[in-house]
C-alpha cells in the first residue's frame, strides 16, 4: 500500500470514528442539549420571566437563539451592567447570541464541521509529531 493511500486510509477512519461519536452515539445532541440547559439555567438567574434559550438543531450548531419579552435594555446591557446577551454568551460552550424577533435567524457552523475540522488538525499535528520524532526509516543497503 502507497503512503499516500495509508495516509488517506488514516483520515477516514478518524473522520468515521469522528462521525459515530458525534451523531450515532448521541454525544453532539449530548453536548447541546448541556450547554442549552446550562444557558437556561444563567437566564433564570436573571429573574426575568418568559426568556427562551434554544441552540442550534438542525443543523446542531453553537449557536444561541433567544426569545421572549426582554427590551434593548435588558438585551444589551450597559456598562458594567450585563445583558442578557452576555451572560448567554459567556456560558462555556455558546459562540454567538441572537434574538428570534430580531431578522433571519443565523444557523451559525454546524457542530458537526467544527468536530471534523478539529480532528483534521489533530490528525496532521500527530503526523508531523511523528515525523519529527521518528522520521523515516533508513533504508539498510549493501551498497552503502
Amino acid at each position: 500500500m502507497s503512503p499516500t493511500a495509508k495516509l488517506l486510509f488514516g483520515l477516514g477512519a478518524v473522520l468515521l470514528m469522528g462521525w459515530v461519536y458525534h451523531g450515532p452515539l448521541g454525544n453532539g445532541a449530548a453536548f447541546i442539549d448541556r450547554v442549552q440547559g446550562a444557558a437556561q439555567r444563567a437566564i433564570a438567574e436573571t429573574d426575568l420571566p418568559g426568556i427562551v434559550v434554544r441552540l442550534g438543531r438542525d443543523p446542531m450548531s453553537r449557536t444561541a437563539t433567544l426569545s421572549g419579552p426582554a427590551d434593548q435594555f435588558q438585551r444589551e446591557g450597559q456598562g458594567e451592567l450585563k445583558g442578557l446577551n452576555d451572560i448567554v454568551r459567556e456560558t462555556e460552550g455558546v459562540s454567538d447570541v441572537q434574538w428570534a424577533d430580531e431578522g433571519d435567524i443565523a444557523t451559525g457552523t454546524p457542530l458537526i464541521l467544527e468536530a471534523v475540522l478539529a480532528m483534521v488538525v489533530a490528525y496532521l499535528i500527530g503526523l508531523g509529531l511523528g515525523r519529527l520524532f521518528f522520521g523515516r526509516p533508513k533504508k539498510e543497503s549493501f551498497l552503502d
